[in-house]
């Protein structure tokens, strides 16, 4: 494979890692939103109130459960997106110094 093979190749990759990239903002929206509903939730858990009956989960228990997978989930998305802007500087690296060969 040529230089200017792995280039080509490279600037599609390129393209879709910086899109991929553009969803930080999003993801940290969606952490501080998840956190602070956890927040919430414990406040509920320890003041005693009690959940409505029209409830989507059956307990506190459960709906911390599936908050805290979520928090998990967009610590993951913004791990692997640290990890792809490592990757967009070594590919824009290549493209820009690697010899046509």
């Amino acid at each position: 494979m040529t230089g200017t093979e792995v280039k080509y190749i490279l600037e599609a990759v390129i393209a879709k890692t910086e899109k991929s990239i553009e969803r930080e903002k999003s993801v940290l929206r969606e952490l501080t939103d998840d956190r602070s509903t956890l927040m919430y939730i414990q406040t509920l858990q320890d003041d005693g109130i009690e959940l409505p009956d029209n409830s989507g989960y059956d307990s506190y228990t459960d709906w911390k459960d599936g908050i805290e997978k979520e928090i998990k989930s967009g610590e993951n998305s913004i791990s692997r997106i640290e990890v792809e802007k490592a990757e967009l500087i070594a590919f824009n690296y290549f493209v820009e110094n690697a010899p046509e060969v």
